[in-house]
């Protein structure tokens, strides 16, 4: 088969994260002639500099067209806040109206009542023809690309504009979800990509419901950021347990942040307490922050407390400390961190975060703690109960602790499943849902993907 050529838009850090230092396109680099097109220097999306992870690969950089980010990211808003009772519809709603003023709420609802939103369309169809992304038209033009990936979300800086430009010029457009809320928080505004790879069942069935893709079109994929994870963790949990002044016979929970603002200090409080009373036998806590979730609403706290039981997760302390200096920033550490440490603990404890299924996958029990009482913290409230964050809190094998109480009384049934056995084939039969497992490695089944795709195109 001759190289293809293919381009790869990337329009944020986290992307470049997931994406680039996973290295799951290196074999798409070696392979094909591939391109990778970024925002120019100095774009708010990204900080990062990937050119260490894009060997083979040629770099371009093409500027946002803000006409059509504005026309589209309305559009979007407008059709999620279209009056429709049905359950997806509201789940979408409810999601859209944290973030959305009241005045563009209600805008946005009239906007998608029957009659009018047609005309609404109608109007950002004509306005978008008037005002094209000429500079991504005319690269399509020069490259002559056999393929387009779109890694990223459903709002993507690049998105709408890949979707009107490809289907112009009839070259196939793959999106590669990125985080497992993506196919439920929005539909595509300017139409569908045409493959859609989802992390595993239950967001190609969200991918379905929520943004109207064909079947037919969505494979299961797998999540490129977790490839690591197959590898054997670069330290033993002796070596973990020095690090961090652990007695290695002692029980190890991790408790994991979450990126929804809950008061992460006082519950690390309540179970250095729990502990002390002597209750719950040899345990210690290892506290890791989430990568932008500024160690919760009270992080800066957590660095300087005088700490019995817990201990700050070593490769994450910089970031706490940085918190009390800069205020609340992102940072992004990389994933064989994370797999070192979901190797080395005996289960995990979070308020909502990614990392719940990651240390399932890693054969850890885990506790969905849903701190109800945090009144304050207004994301944590609007979005426990999304449909992705559902399907995980209904999960025999999961402890789900309702609010603080609840987290501690609930210690001893969590305890019984890290002895159980059994265990890690069960967590693994959950996670088969959330993240297909394959084989074969994620960089090397792409490739060949995309190759079969262009074969199918040919015939």
């Amino acid at each position: 088969m001759r190289k293809l050529r293919l381009a790869v838009f990337i329009d944020h850090d986290v992307m470049i994260r997931h994406f680039l230092h996973s290295r799951v396109f290196d074999k798409l680099f070696a392979t094909h002639d591939v391109d990778v097109i970024l925002p120019p220097t100095g774009y708010k999306r990204v900080s990062l500099d990937p050119s260490a992870y894009l060997e083979g690969a040629n770099i371009i950089y093409l500027p946002i067209h803000n006409r059509s980010r504005s026309l589209w990211g309305r559009m979007m808003q407008v059709k999620v806040m279209r009056p429709r009772l049905d359950r997806f519809s509201l789940d979408l709603r409810r999601t859209w109206r944290l973030v959305l003023p009241w005045k563009a709420e209600l805008l946005h609802t009239i906007l998608g009542m029957p009659g009018i939103f047609w005309l609404y369309a109608q109007w950002v169809n004509w306005q978008a023809a008037k005002s094209p992304n000429l500079e991504m038209r005319n690269l399509m033009a020069e490259r002559c690309y056999d393929m387009v990936l779109n890694p990223g979300l459903p709002d993507g800086h690049y998105l709408d504009d890949l979707i009107i430009e490809t289907r112009k010029i009839d070259v196939p457009l793959i999106y590669i979800m990125n985080s497992w809320d993506n196919p439920s928080t929005g539909p595509f505004a300017a139409g569908k990509p045409d493959y859609f790879l989802a992390w595993g069942q239950q967001t190609e069935n969200h991918a379905q419901v929520y943004q109207g893709m064909s079947k037919d079109r969505i494979l299961g994929f797998g999540a490129a950021q977790f490839e690591v994870y197959k590898k054997p963790p670069r330290i033993t949990r002796e070596g973990f347990c020095a690090r961090h002044d652990i007695n290695p016979d002692q029980r190890i929970i991790l408790y994991a942040g979450g990126s929804l603002g809950t008061n992460e200090f006082e519950h690390l409080q309540l179970l250095e307490h729990a502990i002390a009373d002597g209750k719950y036998g040899e345990t210690v806590i290892v506290y890791r922050p989430h990568p932008w979730g500024g160690g919760g609403n009270a992080g800066e706290q957590i660095f300087d407390h005088a700490w019995t039981h817990v201990r700050i997760e070593s490769t994450m302390r910089d970031y706490l400390d940085s918190l009390r200096a800069h205020g609340y920033h992102m940072t992004f550490p990389d994933y064989a961190d994370t797999h070192d440490v979901l190797s080395s603990v005996d289960c995990v404890i979070s308020p909502l975060s990614t990392i719940l299924i990651e240390a399932a996958m890693h054969g850890k029990p885990i506790m969905c703690f849903l701190p109800l009482e945090d009144v304050s913290a207004r994301h944590f409230q609007t979005v426990y109960s999304l449909p992705h964050f559902r399907d995980l809190q209904m999960d025999p094998e999961v402890v789900l602790a309702k609010g603080r109480k609840e987290m501690v009384e609930m210690l001893p049934e969590f305890f019984a499943k890290a002895d159980d056995p059994g265990i890690s084939k069960k967590l693994a039969k959950m996670c088969s849902f959330f993240v297909a497992n394959h084989d074969n490695p994620y960089g090397q089944r792409l490739c060949q993907f995309v190759e079969d795709i262009r074969i199918a195109c040919k015939t």
